[in-house]
């Protein structure tokens, strides 16, 4: 068998549908970084997110990257509908030597799956946290319904799941799937994301920030799943000290406006900055800005920013219930603390009045952030998985 594949990844949202979340990069630097190392990728996709863009073409293979996609035309119906996509699997299939299938619970999943274990081509699925609690927990009667009619045979005839973090792979033990099960965290650019201290310099005086106010950011969609609403509390007991929290992140279902009245009722809004957009080539510089970077989420899959965070040198706080939490604790990246406010509120307390326990970890964060999430070793790793289970 030759080293080098021919891989079909199959994801009913791809690059530039940047509104879809952190899997739509994760999987797009993924797949350039396969075919950066020789291998042959393509995409198939819909235009799910990409409709404003009436230069795409549809239907019709371009390269973007160096990776072969199509999208697709989505048709109007429940969730993602895309017979296009469906259609161009069922057809090619015996093309490829494995399918990389991303996302449960997609309508457009099931004809991949079944062409897939009908034609002997082995398929890795991605829940990409989607079949963790948190997930569950979200319309639990009819995702328990949808698992027994479509999702149990995608899921339980694949050779390989692919996990992001130890605690992804850990949530889905009691579901007993007998594909291969391993874990290969989300690539980072690390070209892209590194510090810019002098630019951060300009940045605080462009946002009216003093030079020793104390920078607490948060990156990302504002949504109750991010836990957010914790911070108020959190940061109440330390009003006097000087600090800004900063929030950089449209709003997803009302959370702003929670924020802005809690925040106000603790008379702490003349400390809060919120960024509801900005250019993909500023975030370094806003990492590069603040202080910590905190995410008291509720449950989340892996946590890119977390990984952008430290890569711009700049140490994280999270819950224990961010999917890099095990992974943080165990190489002391950070800190890792339960949603209790009191906790977060002496840890920060703590940092704010030493700051060279700040500086020890920004000092050595970049370095392992290039060891073990650079794209070129994600995508090594995932080569090698392919390979394993091709043999």
């Amino acid at each position: 068998m030759s080293n080098k594949l021919k891989i079909l990844h199959y994801i009913p949202v791809y690059a530039p549908a940047w509104k879809f979340g952190g899997p739509v990069l994760s999987v797009s630097q993924l797949c350039e970084g396969l075919a950066n190392m020789g291998h042959e990728v393509e995409v198939f996709t819909s235009n799910a997110g990409l409709e404003n863009q009436p230069e795409l073409p549809l239907n019709k293979q371009i390269i973007r990257n160096g990776v072969k996609v199509t999208y697709f035309e989505q048709k109007p119906g429940m969730g993602i509908h895309c017979p296009g996509m469906e259609q161009a699997v069922k057809e090619r299939v015996k093309e490829f030597d494995i399918i990389h299938i991303t996302g449960v619970w997609q309508r457009t999943s099931g004809a991949a799956c079944k062409t897939a274990k009908s034609q002997g081509i082995p398929y890795v699925v991605s829940p990409r946290g989607a079949l963790g609690p948190y997930s569950w927990r979200q319309k639990t009667v009819k995702k328990a319904v949808y698992y027994l009619l479509q999702e149990s045979f995608n899921v339980r005839n694949a050779s390989g799941i692919h996990y992001t973090a130890q605690q992804e792979l850990e949530e889905c033990n009691w579901l007993q799937l007998p594909g291969q099960p391993f874990i290969i965290p989300n690539g980072l650019d690390i070209n892209f994301w590194q510090p810019a201290t002098e630019k951060a310099k300009d940045w605080r005086k462009f946002k009216n920030l003093n030079e020793d106010d104390f920078i607490i950011l948060n990156v990302g969609r504002l949504h109750d799943k991010k836990g957010l609403d914790l911070l108020p509390e959190v940061l109440a007991p330390l009003r006097d000290l000087k600090w800004k929290m900063i929030f950089v992140g449209g709003d997803d279902d009302g959370t702003k406006a929670l924020l802005q009245h809690k925040f106000r009722s603790a008379n702490l809004l003349k400390k809060v900055i919120f960024i509801d957009r900005c250019e993909p080539k500023e975030l370094p510089i806003i990492y590069s800005t603040a202080n910590l970077f905190v995410l008291p989420s509720r449950h989340e899959n892996f946590g890119n920013v977390i990984v952008e965070a430290l890569a711009c040198e700049c140490p994280v706080l999270i819950s224990d219930k961010v999917g890099l939490h095990n992974e943080i604790s165990e190489t002391t990246m950070g800190w890792v603390r339960p949603r209790v406010p009191v906790e977060w509120t002496n840890t920060i307390k703590e940092l704010i009045q030493s700051p060279f326990k700040l500086q020890k970890i920004a000092s050595k964060s970049r370095e392992w952030t290039n060891s073990i999430f650079s794209i070129e070793k994600t995508a090594q790793d995932m080569a090698n998985h392919y390979i394993d289970i091709l043999k």
